[in-house]
Protein backbone atom coordinates (compact mmCIF):
# COMPACT_ATOMS: atom_id res chain seq x y z
CA UNK A 1 0.00 0.00 0.00
CA UNK A 2 1.38 3.40 -0.98
CA UNK A 3 1.90 6.04 1.68
CA UNK A 4 -0.63 8.52 0.26
CA UNK A 5 -3.32 5.86 0.13
CA UNK A 6 -2.52 4.71 3.67
CA UNK A 7 -2.72 8.27 4.99
CA UNK A 8 -6.02 9.05 3.26
CA UNK A 9 -7.80 5.70 3.82
CA UNK A 10 -6.38 4.35 7.08
CA UNK A 11 -5.02 7.14 9.23
CA UNK A 12 -7.00 10.35 8.60
CA UNK A 13 -10.48 8.76 9.08
CA UNK A 14 -9.44 7.35 12.49
CA UNK A 15 -8.22 10.69 13.91
CA UNK A 16 -10.31 12.03 16.78
CA UNK A 17 -11.54 15.61 16.75
CA UNK A 18 -8.79 18.02 17.74
CA UNK A 19 -6.07 15.41 17.28
CA UNK A 20 -2.96 16.46 15.34
CA UNK A 21 -1.07 14.00 13.14
CA UNK A 22 2.66 14.32 13.83
CA UNK A 23 3.73 11.74 11.26
CA UNK A 24 3.38 8.15 10.13
CA UNK A 25 5.66 5.41 8.89
CA UNK A 26 5.72 1.82 7.79
CA UNK A 27 7.18 -0.74 10.18
CA UNK A 28 7.52 -4.48 10.27
CA UNK A 29 7.54 -7.16 12.91
CA UNK A 30 9.84 -10.10 12.31
CA UNK A 31 9.89 -13.08 14.67
CA UNK A 32 13.19 -14.39 16.01
CA UNK A 33 15.44 -16.45 13.78
CA UNK A 34 14.68 -19.54 15.82
CA UNK A 35 11.34 -19.69 14.05
CA UNK A 36 13.15 -19.79 10.69
CA UNK A 37 15.00 -22.95 11.68
CA UNK A 38 11.79 -24.43 13.05
CA UNK A 39 9.36 -23.77 10.18
CA UNK A 40 11.71 -23.02 7.29
CA UNK A 41 10.36 -21.07 4.32
CA UNK A 42 6.98 -20.58 6.01
CA UNK A 43 8.83 -17.99 8.10
CA UNK A 44 7.89 -15.41 5.44
CA UNK A 45 4.23 -15.70 6.48
CA UNK A 46 5.11 -14.69 10.05
CA UNK A 47 6.40 -11.25 9.03
CA UNK A 48 3.78 -8.56 9.72
CA UNK A 49 3.63 -5.08 8.22
CA UNK A 50 2.19 -2.10 10.12
CA UNK A 51 1.43 1.51 9.38
CA UNK A 52 2.12 3.44 12.57
CA UNK A 53 0.61 6.92 12.96
CA UNK A 54 1.98 9.16 15.70
CA UNK A 55 -0.39 11.84 17.01
CA UNK A 56 -0.23 14.28 19.87
CA UNK A 57 -2.66 12.11 21.90
CA UNK A 58 -1.44 8.60 21.08
CA UNK A 59 -0.36 6.05 18.49
CA UNK A 60 -2.42 4.19 15.87
CA UNK A 61 -1.33 0.76 14.62
CA UNK A 62 -2.77 -0.47 11.34
CA UNK A 63 -1.84 -4.07 10.63
CA UNK A 64 -1.78 -5.19 7.00
CA UNK A 65 -2.39 -8.68 5.65
CA UNK A 66 0.27 -10.66 3.79
CA UNK A 67 -1.06 -9.15 0.56
CA UNK A 68 -0.99 -5.54 1.81
CA UNK A 69 -4.68 -5.05 2.56
CA UNK A 70 -5.83 -3.43 5.84
CA UNK A 71 -6.61 -5.98 8.53
CA UNK A 72 -6.91 -4.57 12.06
CA UNK A 73 -6.36 -1.26 13.81
CA UNK A 74 -5.40 -0.42 17.38
CA UNK A 75 -5.10 2.88 19.19
CA UNK A 76 -3.10 3.55 22.35
CA UNK A 77 -2.92 6.82 24.24
CA UNK A 78 0.41 7.98 25.61
CA UNK A 79 -0.78 7.03 29.12
CA UNK A 80 -1.15 3.38 28.06
CA UNK A 81 2.44 3.20 26.80
CA UNK A 82 4.79 2.61 29.71
CA UNK A 83 8.06 2.40 27.78
CA UNK A 84 9.15 3.44 24.33
CA UNK A 85 12.66 2.84 23.11
CA UNK A 86 13.88 4.04 19.73
CA UNK A 87 17.30 2.78 18.67
CA UNK A 88 19.52 3.78 15.79
CA UNK A 89 19.79 1.82 12.59
CA UNK A 90 21.06 2.11 9.04
CA UNK A 91 18.01 1.05 7.02
CA UNK A 92 15.54 0.37 9.82
CA UNK A 93 15.26 1.79 13.34
CA UNK A 94 14.25 -0.70 16.04
CA UNK A 95 11.29 0.39 18.19
CA UNK A 96 10.25 -1.32 21.41
CA UNK A 97 6.90 -0.58 23.02
CA UNK A 98 5.85 -1.80 26.46
CA UNK A 99 2.19 -1.23 27.29
CA UNK A 100 0.50 -0.85 30.66
CA UNK A 101 -1.17 -4.26 30.30
CA UNK A 102 2.27 -5.93 30.12
CA UNK A 103 2.33 -6.64 26.40
CA UNK A 104 5.35 -5.77 24.28
CA UNK A 105 5.74 -4.98 20.62
CA UNK A 106 9.04 -4.85 18.75
CA UNK A 107 8.95 -3.16 15.37
CA UNK A 108 11.51 -2.00 12.84
CA UNK A 109 10.63 1.40 11.36
CA UNK A 110 11.65 2.10 7.77
CA UNK A 111 14.35 4.78 7.46
CA UNK A 112 15.30 4.35 3.82
CA UNK A 113 13.68 2.77 0.81
CA UNK A 114 11.59 3.45 -2.25
CA UNK A 115 9.66 6.71 -2.55
CA UNK A 116 6.23 5.06 -2.21
CA UNK A 117 7.10 3.62 1.23
CA UNK A 118 6.28 5.78 4.26
CA UNK A 119 9.53 6.32 6.15
CA UNK A 120 10.24 7.58 9.66
CA UNK A 121 10.97 11.28 9.16
CA UNK A 122 12.95 13.58 11.45
CA UNK A 123 9.90 15.36 12.93
CA UNK A 124 8.27 12.08 13.96
CA UNK A 125 11.56 10.70 15.22
CA UNK A 126 12.17 13.75 17.43
CA UNK A 127 8.63 13.54 18.82
CA UNK A 128 9.06 9.84 19.64
CA UNK A 129 12.41 10.57 21.30
CA UNK A 130 10.74 13.23 23.45
CA UNK A 131 8.15 10.64 24.57
CA UNK A 132 10.62 7.77 24.98
CA UNK A 133 11.71 6.30 28.28
CA UNK A 134 14.88 4.25 28.27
Amino acid sequence: MKKEKARDELIIPKLQSGEELIGFFQAQYTPSWGWYFLIGPLFAFAVRIYFVAVTDKGIQYHKLTFFGKPDTSNYFTWNEIEKLKLSKGLLQAPLKFTFSNGRKLKLKAQLKGMEKIAKLDDRTKEYLLSKSVV
